[in-house]
């Protein structure tokens, strides 16, 4: 039996399939979205749509994996580089905020627990293990702000980080939900409350007495 001819440019075409279900998902849900809609989305048959991914699960799945490796791979590189703590988090917290991972990062996991697919079990193992690395990253970096004395706080590190991408989610999901013809909340506002936040005692302005 002769063995079947991968396609050219195969990988280009697969990674053109993940972001045009992306785009579907964006703009409707994920249980919407059909191959045939992703098919003419790149101009492919759905007959050969199959030769890059077998079902609508296997797409849901890489398309979930692709956002958090992409997203966090971005946190990782500003993570590991020289620039100090509080730089660090304003990029984080700011940076990559228009990107399609970035938003999606936020207000996937919202998404896949409101849509009937939250019942499949290989999604849900994805989004944990894509919090738990996105919660873990964030961690460290407090931690390494808390010990160098760039940032202070009370709080242990794991209960800011929560608070973090937790504000950050909440935000995406608002502007989600917020009509094209209305402002975005930027993030901006998050890395302001933050940045009094864990500002050390000797660094924050005293309010004048009346």
């Amino acid at each position: 039996m002769a063995r079947k001819k991968i396609p050219e440019n195969y990988e280009k075409m697969r990674q053109g399939i993940i972001t045009a279900a992306i785009e579907l998902m964006v703009k409707g849900s994920i249980t919407d979205f059909s191959l045939t809609d992703v098919a003419e989305k790149v101009g492919l048959s759905k007959a050969a749509l199959y030769w890059y991914f077998p079902n609508k699960d296997a797409l849901i799945d890489q398309v979930v994996q692709n956002i958090y490796d992409t997203y966090i791979g971005y946190i990782e590189k500003i993570s590991s580089s020289d620039l100090s703590s509080y730089e660090k988090l304003r990029l984080i917290v700011l940076g990559e905020e228009d990107t399609l991972q970035a938003a999606l990062m936020c207000v996937f996991p919202i998404k896949f627990y409101l849509d009937s697919y939250s019942e499949s079990h290989a999604v849900k193992t994805l989004v944990k293990n894509g919090y738990e690395r996105y919660n873990s990253l964030i961690t460290a970096l407090l931690e390494e702000g808390l010990h160098s004395g760039e940032f202070h706080s009370d709080l242990p590190a794991g209960e800011l980080s929560k608070f973090i991408t937790g504000a950050i989610d909440g935000l995406a999901f608002q502007n989600l939900l917020v009509s094209s013809e209305k402002p975005k909340v930027s993030r901006a506002i998050i890395f302001s409350v933050l940045d009094q936040l864990l500002k050390p005692p000797s660094t924050r302005k005293e309010e004048p007495n009346d």
